[in-house]
C-alpha cells in the first residue's frame, strides 16, 4: 500500500479515536449536569443530522474530498474548543455537537469517495480491510480512553485532546496531493450532482442491495444493544464488568475479523464475504444469547463483531467498484442513512419485545433477524455481481 494510503490510514485512526473519546466524556458530563433527559436531547443533536447524508455527500461529487476532509477536521477541532473553553449551557452545547455532527456526517462519504483515488480500483478491499482495522481500534479505544481522561484530568483537557487529534488528522490529509480534477463532476450544479447521485442509488443494484440489507441487518442486529445488560444481570448472574467485556469483545472482534482478510481481500470475492459476514454476526449473536457462561457469551459477541467487521469491509468495497467515482460521495451519504433509521426501530421494538422474551431470546430473535437478511440480499446482490454483467462501474443498474 502507498505511502498516501498510509497518512490517511492514520488520520482516520487518530481523528475516529478523538471523536470517541470526546462523545463518551460528553455524554458523562451531560448526564452529570443536566440528568437523563439531556442525554437523550445530545444524542439527538448529534443523530438528526446524519439525515442529510445525501446531500452532505453530494459535496464529495463537487468538489476535492481532501479539500472538504481538512475543512471538516478544521470546523470540528474549533467547535470542540469552543466547547471546552466556554462550558456553554446545555442549548447551546447541543447546538455546537449538532454543528460538529454536520462536519462529520460530510467528512464520512468524502472519505469513503476518496479512497479509490489513493489506492486504485485494483487494491480496495486490502484497503477498506486495513481501514477498517484502524478505525476500529479507534472505536474499541476511544471511548475507555474517553472514560479514563475524564476521570483522571477532567472534561476540558479531554476535549482539547479530541481537537489535537482533529489537528493532526488537517495536517496528514492536507499533505495528500491534490486529487485529479474529474471533468463534467467538477462544474457540475450542486442541485444535479444530488439528482444524478440518487437516480444511481434508485437503479444501481449492488446499491440497492447494500442499502436494503443494512436496513434489514442493522434493524435485527441492534437489538442486541437493549438486550446485553438484562442478559448479563438476569440470566448470567453477573455484574457490570462482564458487561465491559461483551462491549469490548465485540470491538475486538471488529479490529480482528478485517485484519484476518486484510493480504488476501483483493483476490476474495466481496459478494462473498458479505454473505459470510451476515452468517457470522447471526451465529455469534445467538452463541451470545444461548450461553449460560460469560466465557461463551464473550466469544459469540467477539465472532458477531468480527462478522460486522467483514460487512464494513465487504459492503464498502462493493460501493466503490460498481459505482462511477463522481457519485460515491451522495451514494455513500445515502446508503449510511439506513443503518441510523434501522438503530431507531431497533431500540423502539427491542424496548418493547425485551419486557416480553426478556434479554436471552431478544439476542436469540436479534441473531435469527439478522441472519433473515440473506433473503433479500442475495437476490439482489447475486444479480447485480452476475459475469454476464458489463464492466462493473460503466453500469447503472
Amino acid at each position: 500500500m502507498n505511502a498516501a494510503f498510509h497518512r490517511y490510514w492514520t488520520a482516520r485512526l487518530v481523528s475516529y479515536a478523538g471523536d470517541q473519546i470526546a462523545r463518551t466524556a460528553l455524554l458523562v458530563a451531560v448526564f452529570d449536569r443536566y440528568g437523563g433527559a439531556a442525554v437523550g436531547l445530545f444524542l439527538l443533536a448529534a443523530t438528526v443530522p446524519r439525515l442529510f447524508g445525501p446531500a452532505l455527500g453530494a459535496l464529495a461529487d463537487r468538489f476535492d474530498q481532501r479539500r472538504i476532509i481538512v475543512v471538516c477536521d478544521v470546523a470540528q477541532a474549533a467547535l470542540y474548543t469552543a466547547i471546552a473553553l466556554l462550558s456553554p449551557s446545555l442549548p447551546v452545547l447541543l447546538a455546537l455537537v449538532a454543528a460538529a455532527s454536520v462536519a462529520a456526517t460530510t467528512f464520512t462519504p468524502a472519505g469513503r469517495s476518496l479512497l479509490p483515488e489513493l489506492v486504485g480500483p485494483e487494491r480496495l478491499g486490502a484497503a477498506n480491510a486495513r481501514l477498517a482495522v484502524g478505525v476500529n481500534i479507534g472505536f474499541a479505544a476511544g471511548p475507555a480512553l474517553g472514560g479514563v481522561l475524564l476521570a483522571t484530568v477532567g472534561l476540558t483537557p479531554t476535549l482539547l485532546a479530541d481537537v489535537a487529534t482533529f489537528g493532526i488528522s488537517a495536517v496528514l490529509v492536507a499533505g495528500l496531493r491534490p486529487l485529479a480534477q474529474r471533468g463534467a463532476a467538477s462544474v457540475e450544479p450542486l442541485r444535479a450532482v444530488l439528482r444524478d447521485g440518487l437516480a444511481v442509488v434508485r437503479s444501481n443494484l449492488v446499491v440497492r442491495a447494500v442499502a436494503c440489507g443494512f436496513l434489514v441487518l442493522v434493524t435485527f442486529a441492534a437489538l442486541d444493544n437493549v438486550a446485553v445488560v438484562p442478559l448479563v444481570r438476569d440470566s448470567l448472574g453477573a455484574g457490570p464488568i462482564a458487561v465491559g467485556l461483551l462491549t469490548s469483545a465485540y470491538g475486538v472482534g471488529m479490529v480482528a475479523g478485517p485484519l484476518l482478510i486484510a493480504r488476501r481481500a483483493d483476490r476474495i470475492r466481496m459478494d462473498l464475504v458479505l454473505y459470510a459476514s451476515v452468517l457470522v454476526i447471526g451465529a455469534g449473536t445467538v452463541l451470545t444469547g444461548l450461553s449460560y457462561a460469560v466465557a461463551f457469551a464473550v466469544a459469540g459477541q467477539a465472532l458477531a463483531g468480527a462478522g460486522a467487521g467483514w460487512h464494513n469491509v465487504a459492503a464498502d468495497t462493493l460501493v466503490q467498484r460498481h459505482v462511477p467515482a463522481n457519485r460515491l460521495g451522495t451514494v455513500f451519504g445515502t446508503i449510511y442513512l439506513f443503518p441510523y433509521a434501522a438503530e431507531v426501530l431497533a431500540y423502539l421494538a427491542g424496548a418493547a419485545l425485551l419486557g416480553v422474551v426478556g434479554g436471552r431470546w431478544l439476542f436469540v430473535i436479534s441473531g435469527l433477524g439478522a441472519t433473515a437478511a440473506l433473503a433479500l440480499i442475495v437476490p439482489l446482490l447475486s444479480r447485480a455481481v452476475s459475469p454476464r454483467r458489463r464492466s462493473p462501474v460503466a453500469v447503472g443498474t
